[in-house]
């Protein structure tokens, strides 16, 4: 029996249909107000609870071997933040699960995870990495690079954006890299490190097949949607006003200050990395693009 916790979740509807497709048992971990719809039909068992309260976790993990924890948020609410979700969580999850003696734990966090406090996002989940770390269970850490398919987070809202506006805003220089990997070779790594005896106590990096420029990608998605727009170059310092106004005013916004942060720097790591590790090349951003954003 595997626990999934964050199911419902962009990567976690891909990662227990991954897990399903491959005859294993799976228990989801989902909250009451959670919207089940990305689970339907999929032969898996549910259970009510919150990665905040250990109770609801002894009762998802009572007969589980393994868990795979992804919960996590990206964007702070008055009642979810951080240091609550991500590192709070972790701890919680871990106490419980050494309690009811779970063999296995496949951790997700992000590419670029650190002690910098600056990046409160990344910080909050190096800190649930030194929690999974020291806590005695067989580990494997993975941390990937940002990732796209259907309904993400980050090419889907900039084609969103895209649009909507004759003029696309590039943050900065445009010439910060990323590594995009799918959430489909997420969910097939996931599954593998849960069978591969040699992910075990490691820490992995994820990340597709090309280090893509932020202008790159914007170029990508406007030719995808096969539309024309004047790029404009907005400094970063200017941005980081606006978001901060929007952030004020606004409950939600199209991008948060920490992501913004996250702009900054580069986001890679080697280009061979799933295929040396899990023995598969991981599809690219070009070849996937206009079937995510059609």
């Amino acid at each position: 029996m595997i626990l999934v916790t964050g199911s419902t979740g962009f990567v976690g509807r891909h990662v227990v249909k991954e897990l399903s497709s491959r005859g294993i048992e799976v228990r989801c971990l989902a909250r009451s107000s959670s919207n089940l719809t990305p689970l339907n039909g999929l032969d898996i068992s549910i259970c009510y609870g919150d990665i905040t309260d250990q109770a609801s976790l002894e009762t998802a993990l009572e007969n589980v071997e393994a868990v795979v924890h992804l919960v996590a948020i990206i964007r702070e609410t008055k009642g979810a933040t951080f240091e609550r979700i991500n590192s709070l969580g972790t701890r919680n999850l871990i106490q419980v699960a050494n309690k009811m003696r779970v063999n296995r734990l496949i951790y997700m966090s992000n590419l670029g995870a650190n002690d910098n406090q600056s990046f409160p996002l990344l910080y909050s989940k190096w800190l649930g990495e030194q929690e999974v770390i020291k806590s005695g269970i067989d580990f494997t850490i993975l941390q990937p690079s940002v990732m796209f398919g259907r309904g993400d987070g980050f090419v889907c809202l900039l084609a969103d954006i895209i649009k909507k506006l004759p003029v696309v805003p590039v943050i900065g220089s445009g010439k910060v890299k990323f590594q995009l990997i799918s959430v489909e070779d997420v969910a097939s790594c996931i599954a593998a490190s849960l069978q591969n005896k040699k992910t075990i106590n490691r820490i992995i990096s994820l990340g597709g097949p090309d280090h893509l420029a932020y202008e790159e990608i914007i170029n990508l998605i406007i030719q995808a949607l096969k539309v024309k727009r004047i790029k404009v170059h907005v400094p970063v310092a200017l941005m980081r006003s606006m978001v901060w106004a929007m952030e004020k005013i606004l409950r939600h916004t199209p991008v948060t200050s920490t992501q913004l942060s996250m702009l900054e720097r580069d986001n890679t790591t080697e280009v061979d990395v799933v295929e040396r590790v899990f023995g598969f090349k991981p599809v690219s951003l070009r070849e996937r693009i206009e079937s995510i954003l059609t």
